[in-house]
């Protein structure tokens, strides 16, 4: 009975800490999303085929469950409106305390247990934390039954299992025959989070009687020493038993993927996992049972472990203040390296406190990552709508111009002419030629947005097959005057009529690249030094070595600040997204440019001083590479320029 009552102990309590995990998870990013939660319960240590369904209820109404399949039915089901439910569900909101109701019939089919426990979320700014709603594991009774050996003992044993929620009050039956009870049963209790279990057992075979005897002093001398040693026998048997128990709560709370601690009542180290001392890098000496909790927090400060600014003594206070009044704490402390640290604490009935600490650095990146993401994108969204306006404003505006022909000034005065009928047939046709210059004109302001707007759909289009890995790459052996001429004869234009000053310098030699592709980065490469460049010159260098050619375009215009020069590489990221800046485009050129250098086996960097200029190099494979190159390209294989090729 005493190893039935381990395993039985072991399985709840296991479960029990993968609830209270999820709960602290959710408890820190309380807006999270149904993949979110799939993720963070599949990558739960301990979570075995016993918990088929694992739900959260925030506001008591079910919105989120893994696995999905099968549960499609118990989204949206509202636990304010089923009056057998709601009673306890309020109590476990009301005293923060974890609950197990079961067995129950699922109305999915089945016989389950069911493990609730309330999550919290802090309030700003107060000492009390806000009910956020509930999260419950559904674990499989009959599974549940046959792992801890139940179903293996009622072979052998008359069995009833009763629990209670309120002292002394056993009025639930977990399992077995109520009968029991009255069979004068051996009985031993469990001491869970969720109240207090007992089991009661008698053989199947009933108690043996004692055989009546002529000396039954000497049978009871007997009886005696057997019951010593059996006492003795049952002293050894509980210590042996209460060790494999504390090695199994010891495995049990390290095999953890985050801290665990757990104070007594006077704030005094009383157990902890390996992950608690090396998430804050505590000394050996420190980690002594019975080392008081301040000891811990000005260890940190001393090491300048916490951000600055950490006060070690309000610290201390505050949490005292927090756990004093309403029993609990969660916060996040930034520590001094970068990382965030979830700190969770609970205060148990006898005045003693366990808490858990979770690294959500990870979190805490990706949810700003992701922010900055959306708001790029809403950004992106904004300049796009920007940059297709003014085109197509300008198409509009002179189409309902041409529209009106007539109303044209060279058309009036060549319609007066002719109706006068006194002009000579030579100024009729200046007239006419100059009515022509004027359209052509208009025709070449539609052309020109017509071009712009195509430019723009273009690089949409490019990003799409280069993000969906459909875009076509044709490498060739090529000479370096067959891709730099067309940009110095097409862009040196542009240069000079803004006033700069434009040269190309290059020499004989070959690069194994798509000339298409790699002409488009140094399209998008000058045309953006020329936009950014007010004064001063624009330069396009071509240098060469054994293995690789670079091309290096310099400018003395705006310059990129320090911070951003990473950035400007991602996709609809602008140094200046409003829709009032000085110079067009969508902030997808960079982004295009580098994953193009890339698929071409090459690369794409930049250097840059604000207000000085930029300096961006676009380094390929020459000649002396192209053997290698060619053989991965047929391959499927990338190779990145100046990085290891393999034998």
């Amino acid at each position: 009975m005493l190893s039935l009552r381990r395993d039985i102990e072991g399985v709840l309590i296991n479960q029990s800490l993968l609830l209270r995990e999820l709960a602290t998870l959710i408890g820190e990013r309380p807006d999270i999303t149904q993949s979110e939660f799939n993720f963070s319960v599949q990558n739960m240590r301990g979570l075995d085929s016993l918990s088929t369904t694992v739900a959260a209820a925030p506001g008591l109404i079910v919105s989120m469950v893994y696995p999905l399949e099968g549960n499609y039915d118990f989204i949206g089901f509202d636990y304010r409106e089923n009056v057998e439910l709601l009673p306890a569900v309020l109590s476990t909101l009301g005293s923060g305390e974890d609950l197990m109701v079961g067995p129950v019939e699922l109305e999915r089919g089945g016989i389950g247990i069911i493990l609730r426990a309330p999550v919290t979320i802090p309030a700003q700014d107060t000492s009390l934390a806000l009910s956020w709603g509930i999260v419950s594991i559904i674990l499989d009774y009959q599974s549940f039954l046959d792992e801890v050996g139940l179903t293996e003992a009622a072979l052998n044993y008359n069995l009833l299992i009763d629990f209670s929620i309120a002292p002394n009050k056993y009025n639930g039956q977990f399992f077995g025959d109520k009968r029991v009870i009255d069979t004068d049963p051996v009985s031993l209790n469990f001491d869970f989070p969720y109240g207090v279990l007992r089991l009661h057992a008698t053989p199947k075979v009933g108690w043996s009687r004692p055989v009546s005897t002529q000396n039954s002093e000497r049978i009871i001398m007997a009886l005696i020493v057997v019951g010593l040693m059996a006492l003795l026998s049952c002293i050894m048997w509980l210590s042996e038993t209460r060790k494999r128990a504390q090695e199994l709560l010891y495995n049990g709370i390290n095999t953890l993927a985050d801290g665990f601690v757990m104070f007594d009542a006077k704030d005094r180290l009383l157990l902890y996992n390996k992950k608690y001392g090396e998430m804050y890098d505590f000394p050996d000496n420190l980690l002594k049972i019975g080392t008081p909790y301040s000891e811990f927090i000005r260890n940190g400060a001393l090491r300048n472990y916490f951000s600055p600014g950490f006060d070690t003594e309000t610290w201390i206070n505050r949490r005292s203040e927090r756990i004093g009044s309403v029993g609990m704490l969660d916060q996040e402390d930034v520590l001094s390296d970068g990382r965030v640290i979830k700190a969770s604490e609970r205060r148990m009935p006898d005045g003693s406190y366990v808490g858990l600490r979770v690294d959500v650095t990870e979190l805490i990146h990706s949810r700003s990552v992701a922010e900055a993401s959306s708001k790029a994108k809403t950004n992106f969204m904004n300049v796009l709508s920007h940059e297709l306006r003014t085109p197509m404003t300008v198409i509009l505006g002179v189409a309902k111009i041409v529209n009106n022909m007539r109303l044209l000034g060279s058309s009036k005065i060549l319609l007066e002419a002719i109706n006068s009928g006194d002009k000579p047939t030579y100024e009729i046709a200046l007239l006419l030629e100059n009515m022509f210059t004027q359209n052509s004109e208009l025709m070449s302001q539609i052309i020109d947005s017509g071009d712009h707007m195509m430019d723009l759909i273009s690089g949409m289009l490019d990003f799409a097959k280069i993000e969906s890995g459909s875009i076509l790459i044709n490498p060739t052996l090529n000479s370096i005057s067959h891709i730099v001429d067309p940009v110095e004869l097409m862009l040196g234009t542009l240069a000079r009529a803004k006033g700069l000053k434009f040269s190309v310098t290059q020499g004989l030699g070959t690069v194994w690249a798509d000339s298409v592709r790699v002409r488009q980065i140094l399209f998008n490469l000058v045309s953006n030094a020329i936009k950014f460049t007010e004064t001063g010159s624009v330069r396009l260098t071509v240098k060469m070595d054994a293995d690789n050619v670079v091309f290096e375009v310099h400018d003395n215009g705006l310059g990129i600040p320090e911070a951003e020069l990473d950035s400007i590489f991602e996709p609809f990221y602008q140094v200046d997204s409003t829709s009032t800046r000085s110079v067009g485009g969508t902030g997808m050129g960079l982004a295009i440019s580098r994953d193009l250098a890339e698929l071409n086996g090459g690369s794409l960097t930049v250097t840059s001083t604000l207000g000085k200029g930029s300096h961006f190099a676009l380094i390929l494979p020459s000649e002396g590479s192209l053997k290698i190159l060619k053989a991965d390209f047929e391959h499927g294989v990338k190779t990145v320029v100046g990085s290891p090729v393999p034998n």
